[in-house]
């Protein structure tokens, strides 16, 4: 079931790959080693030491120079400068560290390839800072004393209002009494 199932989705994904190309969609563009894939993709997965050569050889080299372990020649001749690329390889996957290309090293390979195919994280670990939740907190309340004298104000606002207005009433009056004695104002006659 899967087998039928995997030939149908890699069947599918030529369908579509012709079709896009076919309408002018999509361009292909070689890069060297991407579009490879390593003998362990092909159910097969040699075993290479020092001394051996050939396309499973070059394919091995091709994709340790395209990880950055292999600096040498793609020459299809597993030679020193291959077996420490491999042993590179193994160090880095936690692998046995023994400089043969066997199947978890091609698996590794594998891995290490796709994992440098794969775009870089639009976010990181470093881009992100901590910043502690910090919540609205009311303001104290105000302290006792303050609280017994608030009922005051407005208290002695109004008593010092309506000794003011007493005050310009008294006032009032005694001016008045004033001019009446400065200036007597004659009795009206009764009719």
């Amino acid at each position: 079931m899967t087998t039928r199932w995997t030939a149908t989705l890699h069947q599918g994904s030529w369908l579509l790959l012709a079709g896009l190309l076919a309408l002018g969609g999509l361009t292909l563009v070689p890069c060297a080693g991407l579009g490879q894939t390593a003998p362990s993709a092909q159910g097969e997965t040699p075993l290479l030491q020092v001394g051996d050569s050939g396309s499973s050889v070059s394919q091995l080299q091709t994709d340790l120079a395209n990880l950055g372990l292999f600096a040498g020649a793609v020459d299809g001749y597993y030679g020193p400068d291959t077996a420490a690329a491999v042993r590179s390889l193994q160090t880095q996957q936690n692998l046995a560290v023994d400089g043969i290309a066997g199947p978890q090293t091609w698996l590794a390979l594998e891995t290490a390839r796709r994992a440098a195919t794969l775009p870089p994280p639009l976010l990181t670990a470093q881009q992100f800072t901590f910043t502690p939740l910090v919540v609205a907190q009311p303001a104290p309340p105000p302290p006792a004393i303050w609280l017994a004298l608030m009922p005051l104000v407005p208290i002695t606002g109004g008593a010092l209002t309506c000794l003011h207005r007493r005050q310009q009433r008294r006032e009032r009056v005694l001016r008045r009494r004033r001019q009446r004695q400065q200036h007597p104002v004659a009795p009206k006659p009764k009719l």
